[in-house]
């Protein structure tokens, strides 16, 4: 490592390595690189990018964006230092359905300090086609090529993989997200029926509705009035909510008072619409049955 006035400075030696540990997926020798207050710019997120800041977040960040780049073979491009900042290409690539290849390609800005990294800001080029314009043609927005490009790939091949699956990783996650969030009728029923609900089951609707039907052991909580002293007297059990069924959102509002108040919680998907389409019983003044499935045949509007 050369030295500029006693301070120790990076060089293209040690920046090669870090990229070799990055191509490894080696969290704890891309750490040593880092300084105390090192801050990461994932090039993937919602800000857009996502920012992690001191070690402990950016060691969170790289291991994170390592599994989204999972199985996808990563090559260095050049590099390039000038003082107390540099520049280094990469690039990955990965083989989709049908064994076509596809390299995406991406950049990292550095800032030094005392021979290590102290931020590290990456970039990589979005995948797309621009659409063509001329004088006369009508303009095109992004959205409006995405879809006619979703199209013609369509129109040659099978349209569900007209848009390609989601990389495993990122399915993954966003399918583990899915289920964080949800349940169903039947894995509620089931964990009833066995005795291990382990659950509230919180019924968002009017009062009156959930007087005349209701699932087994469901507590009348309008979402309305799900407020910091009613959840205070709940038990602290995780809740799972739910209203009529897919036309209504009550669940969705009740979970997300929840959730904003500090409770676990999941939306159970379907309502009591689909409890009764699928045959699980219910209680109140008139429990309905199966062949029962809309309100308006259980005279519950009235």
């Amino acid at each position: 490592m050369s030295m500029t006035g006693n301070v120790p400075s990076m060089t293209l030696d040690r920046l090669r390595e870090f990229g070799e540990a990055w191509a490894d997926a080696d969290v704890d020798a891309l750490m040593t690189f880092m300084t105390g207050d090192c801050v990461y710019h994932a090039s993937v997120g919602p800000e857009p990018g996502t920012t992690y800041r001191g070690l402990q977040e950016v060691r969170r960040g790289f291991t994170e964006m390592l599994a989204y780049d999972h199985g996808r073979e990563r090559r260095d491009g050049a590099a390039l230092i000038a003082g107390d900042v540099g520049v280094a290409e990469w690039s990955f690539t990965e083989t989709g359905p049908g064994g076509r290849t596809t390299t995406i390609r991406g950049c990292d800005i550095f800032e030094f300090a005392g021979g290590k990294i102290r931020k590290k800001d990456a970039f990589r080029k979005v995948l797309g086609t621009v659409p063509a314009r001329s004088a006369g043609h009508e303009s095109v927005t992004p959205r409006e090529a995405e879809m006619r490009e979703a199209e013609m790939t369509a129109a040659a091949g099978s349209p569900v993989l007209a848009i390609p699956p989601a990389e495993a990783g990122e399915a993954a996650r966003h399918f583990r997200g899915k289920l964080a969030c949800e349940t169903d009728c039947a894995d509620v029923w089931k964990s009833i029926e066995g005795g291990s609900a382990g659950f509230l089951i919180i019924d968002c609707r009017p009062a009156p509705s959930y007087n005349k039907a209701h699932i087994p052991g469901a507590i009348s909580l309008p979402w309305q009035e799900i407020t910091e002293e009613r959840v205070r007297d709940l038990p602290a059990l995780p809740a799972v909510t739910y209203c009529w069924g897919p036309s209504c959102n009550a669940a969705t509002k009740g979970a997300h008072r929840l959730a904003a108040l500090g409770r676990p919680v999941k939306e159970m998907i379907g309502g009591i619409e689909y409890w009764i389409r699928e045959g699980h019983p219910t209680e109140g003044k008139r429990p309905a049955e199966r062949g029962q499935e809309k309100p308006a045949d259980w005279g519950l509007l009235a």
